[in-house]
């Protein structure tokens, strides 16, 4: 006889509400006997709340018991990760949990997890910013190239919340490995075939990412399709398992364990939780350190930017400096290598996203020696390809050395544009070396070497497709290019020639060191004119 169907029922007191389930040796065949009231959990939905941490693991060998009341909060346990209350009865609702399509992982791990404080749960990071993947093979409905474009868009979702950049390798081993695998598939963690279980990852120093090859899977499934799984939503979630993170019962989170259509951007659950992994350490780090001017040099990279040290005069100000983390800058710009941003008449330095250079915010008059001093704004600025910095205002220009001093002023018809009312942002394109100058509607595209305009401008800002305009600013950083307005940032594909698809996303808690907070997900939405 199979140990498993050794049931006998039992009329026993009503300890809950609608079971008592208690498993004792049954000596005959050597198993468990399950003793069951109605509406008690059948032993599939027991199996269930044991393999995803809501019942401890118990050997068949074993004569441990599970009385009602453990079940009844074991149930209730997986109500309330699953946003359903947390009533400890098995009604219909809670039923179908066990029938859902979600993820293989744990949603508990440990039994001090149970009570966490946060929401989302972390394991462990990859302890580095650049993480390669490798897409092993493709599936049935899904070639290999089209996982591994899914795959790229899918990193980007996440990449900016950690200031982390993945790179493809198509052979050896990566860091994260994506592959199709059905039933014993040799991780210890088989996959049960159609349905359920349709993909499971594993955390650093792992990484392997494994999809059940038994699935339909397909791409841009609906909601309501109860017969493919869409492959993009359940990579982004797995991808989150591969850089640290846990599930999240936060229902609208991409860490929350079911599957779930479609998958548009991370849930302020999910961005905390990379942070925490990721950011935690980068927050005023100092950039003038030994080391990081180590890592300049051998870069063959060193910021000219001038150091000053506050006169006493200048201590009372402090309070007069804008808070970075609620202003909305005048400009961002890279110069140097550095991220340069301006509000008012204060200049901060950064090394890199979240780095703020010691002795920074500083009046950005005492940076570049020669501003006329009724210069109280920079809104345009940049940095030429013979190293000098350019500032704009209005029909003139300031055009400053690499150790940003004054050598020459000039007119802005020298660009071999018009006297337009003003440029909002000029940045050099690293995909054609050109130097962009923007105003509000329209834009020119200037070649510095030949000192000519490019024929056929300037050119209507819509061809910057879902960049909305007038910007405030536009960088290249990384060797990706971004568009800033208010509070908002657009990561810009220059092949596709449009924005990114999961963007904008909000500037102060991605670039500088800002905490997080509730309101940052309205700066997620695409609501710009």
């Amino acid at each position: 006889m199979d140990p498993r169907n050794c049931v006998l029922i039992s009329l026993l007191g009503y300890i809950v509400t609608f079971t008592n389930l208690l498993y004792t040796t049954c000596s005959a065949v050597s198993a468990k006997t399950i003793f069951l009231e109605e509406n008690a959990p059948t032993i599939e939905e027991v199996d269930f709340m044991k393999m995803y941490g809501y019942l401890p693991q118990v050997s068949l060998s074993e004569s441990e018991t599970y009385t009602g009341q453990s079940v009844a909060d074991a149930v209730a346990k997986m109500q309330s990760f699953a946003g359903l209350p947390p009533t400890g009865y098995l009604d219909d609702e809670t039923r179908k949990l066990f029938k859902r399509r979600r993820c293989g992982v744990k949603d508990i791990e440990t039994k001090s997890e149970v009570h966490r404080r946060k929401r989302y749960i972390l394991q462990q990071g990859w302890g580095k910013k650049a993480i390669t993947y490798r897409v092993i093979n493709g599936t049935g409905t899904l070639p290999k190239s089209r996982v591994e474009t899914l795959m790229s868009t899918g990193l980007e979702v996440w990449a900016p919340h950690g200031g982390l950049s993945f790179r493809r390798v198509d052979q050896g081993k990566a860091d994260i490995q994506v592959s199709f695998a059905s039933k014993d598939h040799g991780d210890g963690f088989p996959f049960d075939g159609p349905g359920h279980v349709v993909a499971h990852a594993f955390p650093p120093p792992h990484g392997a990412m494994h999809f059940d090859d038994d699935e339909l899977w397909g791409d841009g499934a609906a909601d309501d399709d109860d017969d493919v799984t869409d492959f993009f939503a359940v990579a982004v979630h797995e991808i989150g398992h591969a850089l640290g993170l846990s599930h999240s019962n936060v229902k609208a989170s991409v860490m929350y364990p079911y599957y779930q259509v479609p998958v548009e951007k991370l849930h302020e659950d999910d961005i905390m939780g990379m942070q925490e992994l990721y950011l935690k350490e980068d927050v005023h780090s100092p950039a003038a350190s030994s080391e990081d001017r180590t890592e300049s040099i051998e870069s063959g990279r060193s910021s000219l930017a001038p150091r000053f040290t506050k006169a006493e005069s200048e201590e009372d100000d402090e309070n007069d400096v804008p808070d970075l983390c609620y202003t909305n800058y005048d400009t961002i710009q890279v110069i140097q290598g550095r991220i340069y941003v301006f509000e008012e008449e204060w200049v901060w330095v950064l090394s890199e996203r979240k780095q703020i250079v010691e002795g920074y915010p500083k009046r950005f008059h005492d940076v570049f020696i020669g501003l006329p001093k009724y210069i109280n704004v920079i809104r345009t600025i940049y940095e030429k390809q013979n190293g000098h910095i350019v500032v704009f205002s209005g029909r003139s220009y300031w055009e400053f050395s690499a150790r940003f001093r004054l050598v020459k002023r000039g007119r802005i018809t020298e660009y071999k544009i018009p006297q337009v009312p003003e440029l909002t942002t000029v940045f050099i394109s690293n995909y054609n070396n050109k130097t962009y100058l923007i105003e509000y509607e329209r834009y020119w595209r200037f070649d510095e070497a030949t000192r000519t305009m490019d024929r056929g401008y300037p050119k209507e800002m819509s061809a910057w497709r879902n960049v909305p305009y007038p910007v405030d600013a536009a960088i290249i950083w990384k060797e990706d290019t971004y568009f800033f307005r208010g509070p908002r940032f657009w990561r810009f594909d220059n092949v596709q020639i449009r924005a990114h698809q999961y963007y904008p996303l909000p500037t102060a808690q991605i670039w500088f060191p800002c905490r997080a907070s509730p309101d940052m997900m309205q700066y997620t939405t695409n609501d710009e004119p």
